[in-house]
C-alpha cells in the first residue's frame, strides 16, 4: 500500500478537524486510492513498535463524482456537511484504548451529502 503525508482538500480538512482526537503519535496520510488513514502504534499489539491503521475515513464513489460536479460553492457546503458529520462519528465511536485488529471504519455516503 502506497502512502503520502500529502492530503487532498477533504482530507486535509477531516485531518484539520479530528486535530487532538488522537494521541501525537497518530499521523494522517492518505491512501493512493484516497482514503484518509490515520495510523500510529498499536499499543494492544504484542510488539510495541507495530504501526496500525487506529481509524480509516473514506468517501463512497457517489460522493466523490457529486464533489467534482459541483460548482465551488456547492463543493464547499458538502465538505462542510462530511466534514462535520464524519468528525463527529470518530470522535464518538474512536477510543485509543479500545483499538482492535482492525480500524474504525467510517464511509461518507451521499446521504451525508444531501443533508
Amino acid at each position: 500500500m502506497n502512502l503520502t503525508t500529502e492530503l487532498g482538500e477533504f482530507n486535509r480538512r477531516m485531518a484539520h478537524a479530528l486535530a487532538g482526537t488522537f494521541d501525537p503519535s497518530v499521523k494522517p496520510v492518505q491512501s493512493e486510492e484516497g482514503t484518509l488513514l490515520f495510523r500510529g502504534p498499536i499499543p494492544t499489539s504484542d510488539d510495541p513498535r507495530h504501526i496500525g491503521t487506529h481509524v480509516a475515513v473514506s468517501l463512497e464513489n457517489e460522493v466523490k463524482a457529486a464533489l467534482d460536479a459541483s460548482t465551488p460553492d456547492e463543493r464547499e457546503a458538502m465538505i462542510e456537511n462530511l466534514v462535520c458529520s464524519l468528525s463527529t462519528q470518530v470522535q464518538a465511536q474512536y477510543h485509543s484504548s479500545k483499538i482492535g485488529p482492525y480500524a474504525l471504519d467510517v464511509v461518507g455516503t451521499i446521504r451525508i451529502v444531501q443533508g
